[in-house]
């Protein structure tokens, strides 16, 4: 797919698919939504989701919250980018709309783990930029969760368990942050965006000069 136009001496692009995942606890839904509010190319896909709504949690803004038999279906029907299944809850992200998206030069924003994080990587591969988050601590990844308060205790260490998998799988990602502060961490993130966009907006450049050449 190839959307570039040139208006008004400005190359425009086919947008980014930017995937931030962690471990809970460690700032990538928060990270997500300041990025996506500082930043007007950049929308934050919103997943779909069979677990109970928390109080806190609003339907469409947080997560689009359906049945498992929906959930079942979409998965079947091939609607879904990619999903996961976390804690007996089925989790996915829709896929028409981030193509749409995509092909108007729009960038998309992940809140995914590195299992999904591994199914875009897949299929899109030329439209990824991938950061993992990591806690400044093990001690303080806990005491993050335990003060959030959305979890039980019980909870709270089926996390701390899962969480050491999760960050087995940094490798695969071409950015590794840790996050002390959520506020340098943003403008970090910030920073690798500007310059991926950049650097795909010289290759569509340098390939539109040398289609002229070659043609």
């Amino acid at each position: 797919m190839n959307t570039d136009k040139k208006i008004n001496n400005r190359y425009f692009y086919n947008g980014l698919m930017i995937i931030i995942s962690s471990p809970s606890g460690a700032g990538k839904t928060t990270l997500c939504k300041k990025i996506s509010s500082i930043d007007n190319n950049i929308f934050l896909s919103i997943s779909y989701t069979t677990r109970k709504k928390r109080k806190s949690e609003k339907d469409g803004r947080d997560y689009k919250f359906i049945t498992k038999n929906k959930f079942i279906k979409m998965k079947k029907s091939n609607l879904l980018l990619e999903s996961a299944k976390v804690f007996g809850n089925n989790y996915g992200t829709p896929l028409k709309d981030i193509l749409r998206k995509i092909k108007l030069g729009k960038d998309v924003l992940f809140d995914i783990d590195w299992y999904g994080a591994k199914q875009i990587r897949r299929k899109f591969p030329e439209h990824v930029v991938d950061f993992f988050i990591m806690p400044p601590s093990i001690t303080e990844l806990r005491k993050r969760l335990i003060v959030r308060g959305q979890d039980d205790i019980k909870t709270v260490n089926r996390r701390m368990k899962m969480a050491f998998g999760e960050m087995k799988h940094y490798k695969e990602y071409q950015y590794v942050l840790i996050n002390s502060s959520i506020n340098k961490t943003v403008n970090k993130i910030m920073n690798i965006i500007k310059l991926e966009r950049n650097q795909r907006l010289d290759i569509k450049k340098i390939n539109s000069k040398l289609k002229k050449i070659i043609v």
